[in-house]
C-alpha cells in the first residue's frame, strides 16, 4: 500500500488508528482551547497608555511602531508559513510560542521607543509562525479524525471559550497597572508561556508529515500561479486591507477612551465586555457562513468602516464604548470567518499554512501604511476626527477593490 492509499484508509477507517495516537489527535483540539485563551496579549489595552505616558512616545511614533511591527510580520509571514509546512507544524508552533512568550519582557527591560518596538515586533514575529499554521494543524487533525466538516463549528466554539477566558484575564490584568506599570507585561509573559508549554504536548497528524518531494509539486511559486489563474489576487488584497484596518484601529482605542474622559482602570472591563460578546458571536459563527462569500466580503468592510466613521462624531462616553465594543466583536471574528471561506477553495491540500499565510501577508503588507495614515490623521486632527477621516478614506479604498474583484470574477 502506497502513502496516498494509506492516508485514504486512515480517513475512511479512523477506528483503526492506534488508541494512543487517536487520543493524541483529540488532545490537539483540547490544546487549541489553551491557545485561544492564552495567546491573547493580556496587556493589550495598556500598550498605548504605557507607550505614551511611560515610554514617552507621541501618537505618530506609536503609529510608526505599529508600521514597523507589521513590516516584521510581513517579512516573516510567507517564509514562516512555508517553513512550517516543510519543517513540521508542531515545531513551528513551538518556535512561535517561545518567541511570543519572550516579547512582553522587552516593555519591562527597555521602557523607551526601542523597547516598545521590540515588544511589538517580537510578538508579531512569533505570531507569524502561528498564522495559518494553527488553523492548518487543526484542519489536518480533524481531517485525520474524519471530522473535517466540524472545522467551522470547532473554530467558532474554541474562539468562544477562548474569549470567555480572556474576559477574566483582561479584566484583572489592567488593575495591576496602578501598582506598577510593568506588572501587566510580566503577567503577559507568564500566560504566553503557558501556550508554549501546551505546544509541547501536541501530536503531529500523519497528514502533515509531507516529504520534500511532495511539497515541491505544490511549491510557493506554483501556489501564487494558481491564485493568479483563479483571479484571487484582488480578493486577498481586499481581505488584507480589511484585516489590517481591523487590527490597527484598536491600537489607538485607549487614546480614544482617554479623549472621552474614561478612566484607565475601566479599560480592561470594556475589553472584557467586548470579549464576552465576541465569544457569544463566535459560538454561533458557523451560522453566518450561510451568507454567500461575495456578500459577506462586501458587508464585512462596509460594517467596519461605517462604525469607525461614526465613532469619530461621538461625544458621549457610553456611545463611544458601544462602538468600540462592536469593533472588538468584529475584530475577534472576521479573520477567522474569512479563513474558513478561503479554506473551502484552497488550491492545495499540502500547503494550507502557506495558503493562509498569503492572507496574513496581505494584512501585514497593508499594516505598514495603515497605522502611519491613522497616526498622522490622529496627530493632525485629533483621535476622534482621525477615526472619522480614516473610516471614510478606507471605505472608498476597499469599495474600489471590491468592485474590481467582482468584475474580475465575471470575466
Amino acid at each position: 500500500m502506497d502513502v496516498s492509499e494509506q492516508r485514504h484508509t486512515l480517513v475512511q477507517l479512523p477506528y483503526s488508528m492506534p488508541q494512543n495516537y487517536q487520543q493524541g489527535l483529540k488532545n490537539n483540539i483540547f490544546a487549541y482551547y489553551f491557545f485561544r485563551i492564552f495567546n491573547k496579549r493580556a496587556y493589550l489595552p495598556l500598550i498605548p497608555v504605557y507607550a505614551v505616558s511611560v515610554a514617552g512616545l507621541s501618537l505618530a511614533e506609536f503609529g510608526l511602531v505599529a508600521a514597523i511591527a507589521s513590516a516584521v510580520s510581513l517579512t516573516l509571514e510567507i517564509p514562516s508559513g512555508y517553513l512550517s509546512d516543510r519543517m513540521g507544524h508542531k515545531k513551528a508552533l513551538m518556535l512561535g510560542h517561545f518567541i511570543m512568550a519572550l516579547s512582553p519582557l522587552a516593555y519591562i527591560i527597555w521602557p523607551n521607543f526601542s523597547g516598545i518596538l521590540l515588544g511589538a515586533a517580537g510578538y508579531f514575529g512569533g505570531f507569524a509562525f502561528l498564522s495559518g499554521t494553527l488553523e492548518a494543524f487543526l484542519h489536518e487533525t480533524l481531517l485525520e479524525l474524519n471530522r473535517e466538516d466540524e472545522y467551522s463549528k470547532i473554530m467558532g466554539r474554541t474562539q468562544a471559550i477562548g474569549l470567555l477566558g480572556n474576559v477574566v484575564i483582561i479584566s484583572l490584568i489592567p488593575l495591576t497597572y496602578s501598582i506598577n506599570p510593568r506588572i501587566p507585561f510580566l503577567c503577559g509573559a507568564f500566560l504566553l508561556g503557558i501556550s508554549f508549554l501546551a505546544s509541547l504536548t501536541l501530536t503531529t497528524p500523519r497528514k502533515t508529515a509531507k516529504s520534500v518531494s511532495e511539497l515541491e509539486k505544490v511549491s510557493f511559486p506554483n501556489l501564487l500561479r494558481t491564485l493568479r489563474q483563479n483571479k484571487q489576487q484582488l480578493l486577498f488584497l481586499l481581505l488584507g486591507v480589511t484585516a489590517a484596518s481591523a487590527n490597527k484601529i484598536p491600537d489607538f482605542r485607549e487614546i480614544y477612551f482617554q479623549e472621552l474622559g474614561i478612566p484607565i482602570p475601566y479599560f480592561g472591563f470594556i475589553l472584557a465586555l467586548g470579549s464576552l460578546l465576541a465569544a457569544f458571536a463566535s459560538y454561533n459563527l458557523h451560522k453566518i457562513e450561510r451568507i454567500k462569500e461575495n456578500w459577506y466580503y462586501g458587508l464585512s468592510f462596509t460594517f467596519l468602516f461605517l462604525i469607525t466613521t461614526i465613532s469619530g462624531f461621538v461625544e458621549n462616553q457610553w456611545l463611544g464604548i458601544g462602538f468600540m465594543v462592536l469593533l472588538i466583536i468584529y475584530g475577534r471574528n472576521e479573520l477567522m470567518l474569512a479563513k474558513s471561506y478561503l479554506l473551502r477553495k484552497s488550491p492545495t491540500r499540502e500547503l494550507k499554512a502557506t495558503y493562509l499565510s498569503l492572507l496574513a501577508f496581505a494584512g501585514a503588507l497593508n499594516g505598514i501604511w495603515i497605522p502611519i495614515l491613522l497616526g498622522y490623521l490622529a496627530t493632525a486632527y485629533g483621535i476622534q476626527r482621525g477615526y472619522t477621516y480614516f473610516g471614510e478614506i478606507m471605505f472608498l479604498v476597499t469599495g474600489v477593490l471590491f468592485i474590481f474583484f467582482l468584475r474580475s470574477q465575471r470575466k
